[in-house]
């Protein structure tokens, strides 16, 4: 969600992106297109990448007999 769905030429914004990590690990990478009405840059890619951790704690254990 942008904090203005437009912007005059010079003016700045915020971008804000969510990624639902629930139930991932490793390396994820997420793409944000940002469409413009600019005729030399149409569109800028904006690439999340994270790696997510699991804490030893949060894994899941076998249940013991």
């Amino acid at each position: 969600m942008a904090s203005s769905s437009r912007l005059k030429p010079g003016e700045e914004g915020k971008i804000i992106a969510k990624i639902d990590i629930k139930g991932k690990k490793g390396f994820i990478s997420k793409t944000v297109v940002v469409l413009t009405n600019d005729p030399q840059k149409p569109a800028v890619n904006l690439v999340l990448k994270a790696l997510i951790k699991v804490p030893p704690s949060s894994m899941s254990q076998p249940d013991s007999p």
